[in-house]
């Protein structure tokens, strides 16, 4: 549904207050019948002003409020003095409206024309000003709601925003400094494959320059990235590693958020890969009815630095990610058994 801008917005609700104050001052008529052939004379033009008169005073007090009152006492949380002008305006106008009854009762009417007794219009008048009071305060505190819950929404957003975009930052570099370390090993040993897995390199920045800046990507391109990022890594890969893929996709055009999975990829590689034992990885995904499904598992040969296994930023940013982009409908496990680690995703697209 389009938005309206807010000159239009503007339009609207002076329309609407036009048409509700309309039918107010038109009830009487609308709903005031005589019977000629009951002998019932036609209303005089006294018997409206009689309404009408409290009614303007509605009006004004409705819009003191709206515009004023409300503002400068209520939501200051000065309900004393809230209280004490509306008391003293509603006594102020039911004097009036009052005086008012009697110069128009002092001036010659139709005999036939009976007048409302003064209390009926005296009670009636304090129950109507302190109902349009009321009416007044709730349409403000409910503009007032909405307006604080939109802006909040539009301040979460826009915290979304930006902490997925520093959780981008970190991917960046931890990515391309891992990729280019790779290559750069390459350099002395392989020349050909060095030069090989620049062009591959090459590939993956064309992808996240050009394609990775939207909140979602297809599926099926995620997951040619994936698959041009293992087979960059295969080309260092000596005999004694197994990797095996397997990427089952019902539906290519599935939305998803870019490079979620590309940092469990990455540790996959740098973790479960030794130079002198036999060493394995396993990727499999699979989506099927809106439901995607990420399994990782790889040998586990941890690296070692100052004596700590250093464990990268790769899977706590995409827990972080998860949670800010898929909120309820998301499910990450990780687990280690005798040596091997396994990763699973589970995510509602």
């Amino acid at each position: 549904m389009k938005r309206l801008n807010p000159k239009s917005k503007t339009l609207v609700n002076i329309a609407l207050h036009l048409l509700i104050w309309g039918f107010w001052f038109a009830a009487p008529i609308l709903f005031s019948f005589s019977n000629p052939q009951r002998g019932e004379p036609p209303r005089e033009p006294f018997f409206y002003y009689f309404i009408w008169i409290p009614m303007l005073f509605s009006l004004i007090l409705f819009y003191l409020n709206y515009f004023i009152l409300i503002n400068k006492f209520l939501f200051n949380e000065k309900l004393f003095w809230f209280f004490l002008t509306n008391i003293s305006l509603i006594i102020l106008f039911s004097y009036f409206s009052d005086q008012l009854r009697h110069l128009f009762q002092s001036r010659p009417v139709n005999p036939q024309f009976s007048k409302p007794p003064k209390e009926f219009f005296f009670g009636l008048r304090h129950f109507t000003f302190f109902f349009i009071v009321s009416i007044s305060v709730a349409i403000r505190t409910t503009s007032r709601w909405y307006a604080t819950e939109t802006q909040r929404k539009n301040l979460e957003n826009e915290n979304l925003k930006s902490k997925l975009s520093n959780l981008k930052m970190q991917l960046n570099p931890h990515f391309f400094f891992n990729t280019l370390n790779n290559i750069y090993s390459l350099i002395k040993v392989s020349p050909e494959k060095a030069q090989e897995s620049v062009h591959g390199l090459a590939k993956l920045m064309r992808y996240h320059l050009y394609e990775t800046n939207e909140e979602k990507v297809p599926l099926s391109a995620e997951v040619d990235f994936l698959e041009n990022y293992i087979a960059l890594m295969k080309i260092r890969m000596n005999p004694n590693v197994i990797i095996e893929t397997d990427f089952s996709i019902e539906n290519p055009t599935a939305q998803i958020a870019p490079l979620l999975f590309i940092s469990l990829v990455e540790n996959s590689f740098k973790h479960g890969i030794s130079p002198t034992e036999e060493s394995f990885i396993k990727i499999l995904m699979t989506e099927k009815d809106k439901i995607l499904s990420f399994i990782i598992m790889n040998t586990d040969y941890p690296q070692k630095r100052e004596g700590n296994r250093e464990t990268g930023i790769g899977f706590e940013n995409l827990k972080k990610r998860l949670e800010l982009i898929y909120p309820d409908k998301h499910n990450l496990t990780q687990s280690y058994k005798s040596k091997f680690f396994h990763v699973n995703v589970t995510i509602q697209l």
